[in-house]
């Protein structure tokens, strides 16, 4: 498993909605690499996880689909959720068709 420290991409701010287990999160940074975000779900260090992100396609103004398999390399519990940090592993992008409202 990678340690996250080893940061080796360029990380940006944004909350970005994210459905995981059987609930959802919203992400507080990310990176090519991985992601921080947060949840009101339990999650275990070194976890695998996947995740999925509903993103607004820029030209085609319709939902695209970004699912990540992620290894869970921190947990922070913070009040009534935890803060996840996780290593993306593998990841696919598709164009999310038939979905009522931009959801799954």
């Amino acid at each position: 498993m990678k340690i996250f420290a080893e940061r080796n991409s360029v990380r940006f701010k944004g909350e970005i909605p994210l459905e995981i287990k059987h609930g959802t999160g919203i992400t507080r940074d990310f990176s090519s690499c991985g992601l921080y975000f947060f949840t009101d779900q339990q999650i275990c260090l070194g976890e695998t996880l996947e995740l999925v992100m509903l993103l607004e396609h820029q030209n085609l103004g319709q939902m695209v689909r970004l699912c990540c398999e992620a290894d869970v390399v921190r947990v922070e519990p913070e009040c009534d959720r935890f803060g996840v940090a996780v290593a993306i592993t593998r990841h696919l992008v598709d164009a999310a068709r038939d979905t009522p409202a931009g959801r799954t």
